[in-house]
């Protein structure tokens, strides 16, 4: 009787073990590919719009408000006036002589949607300048002589009040400017040095947000 020892038949058992193993775990050394590696590249941040959103553009009012009552309880942005001494000519507005030519314009200044009133007596002092106000209104009289062209940065020279798109009369900029003339409001994109005061002529000038809606004011009669 032949024995067969038992180290003998565990031989190929072992071996064929082995391979079963090899070929599951992808061990052996073919050329079957490998894990692959992975690289993720970082998420970029989404660049920021290079210009911000423009600014609500306000509209002008259908219905008339009278324009006294709608400008004469506004609270005053600045103090007193101060008169220039010697009572001298500021940016060719002299004091007054006689009186032959006598109209009137509106400077309306908005703060953050708050209208302004002007300081009462703006070139009404020792004298009375060619140029100035009475009252908070921001009505300017315009009186002379004779007929005569004057222009916005004459009035704020005399008020002694920087007037720029960056920054106007103490208000930060960026500072809009509009007209409103004959029942209709227009957006002025120049320079504000160049407006001029015409009769029946509203300038207004906004810092920050603006209202949605600008009054269409009724001129009282004689003016």
């Amino acid at each position: 009787m032949t024995i067969i020892s038992t180290r003998v038949l565990r031989l190929p058992f072992l071996a064929i073990s082995s391979l079963f193993l090899l070929a599951a775990c992808g061990c052996g050394g073919g050329d079957g590919p490998g894990p692959v590696a992975t690289n993720p590249q970082p998420t970029q941040p989404t660049p920021a719009p290079t210009n911000p959103p423009a600014a609500p553009e306000p509209v002008l009012a259908a219905a008339y408000t009278d324009l006294v009552a709608g400008t004469a309880n506004n609270a005053p942005g600045w103090g007193t006036w101060v008169e220039p001494a010697g009572r001298v000519p500021v940016s060719g507005v002299a004091c007054l002589g006689a009186v032959n030519f006598h109209k009137h314009s509106l400077v309306s200044i908005y703060k953050e949607g708050t209208r302004l009133g002007l300081p009462d007596n703006v070139g009404r002092g020792g004298c009375t300048y060619e140029l100035h106000t009475h009252d908070v209104m921001g009505m300017v009289h315009m009186e002379g002589a004779a007929e005569k062209k004057y222009m916005l940065p004459q009035f704020f020279a005399l008020w002694n009040q920087p007037l720029g798109v960056s920054g106007t009369a103490g208000l930060a900029g960026p500072v809009r400017f509009y007209l409103i003339e004959k029942e209709v409001l227009t957006r002025y994109t120049g320079d504000p040095a160049a407006l001029e005061l015409v009769p029946y002529r509203e300038i207004v000038i906004i810092s920050g947000a603006a209202p949605a809606v600008l009054p269409k004011y009724r001129w009282p009669t004689g003016l």
